[in-house]
Parts: C-alpha cells; sequence; structure tokens
C-alpha cells in the first residue's frame, strides 16, 4: 500500500532553527536575528528557507564581486595603487539586512494555503476514521477490505 506522509510546515522556533542551519558558517550582519527572520517568513516550508539563506548569500557575493572589479578599475585607472586597494577594507563583509530583503522580494511559498487546509482536512479525516475503528464503529473504512475490493475489480477487467 502507498503510504502518504504529512509533515506540517514548520513553526516559528523551527524556522528559527532552519536559519542558523544554514547560515551556520556565514557571516551575518549584527542588525538581522534569526527570530526576524522567522517572524516573516511564516507559511515557508524549510526548502523555501533553505532557498531564502542561498539567494541573499549569492546577493552578497555578488555585490562583492562587482565591488572587486570596481575596486580593479580604479586600480587600472591610476586612481588607486595596487596596495591601497589591496589595504582596503572588505567592501561586503557579512550577508546584510538589504540582501535578505532582496532575497525575500524573489520568495515564493511552495505550499499554498490551500493545500495546506487540504493536508489538514485529510488529517482531521484519518484521526476520526481512527478513533471511530478503536470505538468499533462498523462504518469507517477498511483498507484491507478496499485493496481486496480493488484488487477483484483489477482481475474482472483484465480478464
Amino acid at each position: 500500500l502507498d503510504q502518504l506522509i504529512y509533515i506540517p510546515l514548520p513553526d516559528r522556533e523551527s524556522r528559527v532553527s532552519i536559519f542558523k542551519a544554514n547560515l551556520r558558517k556565514s557571516p551575518i550582519a549584527d542588525d538581522i536575528t534569526f527570530h526576524d527572520l522567522a517572524d516573516v517568513t511564516e507559511g515557508f516550508s524549510g526548502a523555501d528557507i533553505t532557498e531564502i539563506c542561498q539567494r541573499a548569500a549569492k546577493n552578497a557575493i555578488r555585490e562583492s564581486i562587482t565591488a572587486d572589479i570596481e575596486r580593479q578599475r580604479r586600480v587600472e585607472a591610476g586612481e588607486l595603487s595596487q596596495e591601497e586597494a589591496d589595504g582596503l577594507p572588505d567592501p561586503v563583509p557579512y550577508i546584510t539586512r538589504a540582501h535578505f530583503e532582496e532575497s525575500m522580494s524573489k520568495a515564493r511559498r511552495s505550499v499554498t494555503p490551500d493545500i495546506v487546509k487540504q493536508y489538514d482536512d485529510f488529517t482531521a479525516k484519518i484521526k476520526q476514521q481512527w478513533a471511530a475503528e478503536k470505538e468499533g464503529d462498523a462504518t469507517t473504512y477498511d483498507m484491507d477490505a478496499a485493496a481486496e475490493e480493488q484488487a477483484r475489480e483489477d482481475a474482472l477487467l483484465e480478464g
């Protein structure tokens, strides 16, 4: 039999943990908190949050590369010596709030509220059926009987 395993969307603390795990090796600006990020990602899956983190990091890398190209252009134009350019601080030492804001502007929830409702309704229905089975209610859905009936129908169609 096929099995359907429902994993609900992460709650606030789970989202905090997902952000921490995704960004554990990344330098983050001091004005960003994982709780703030979790607050603005309610309804997002773990995969959605991972994508947000990856995009924010790529935004920071892109900005750093652009700054390095500009720095090299200034050296070639004679505005800076190579030693001066090498002595300048890292133009993008952290993933900043702006990087996350840009990432969030392109973020989409992969699980719509309608899909969440369908799963919640299905879960409630199954729980109700299990409760009825425990009480001995004969009106509950019998998975084995349904499988046997399907096998009989398949045999009739094939034969």
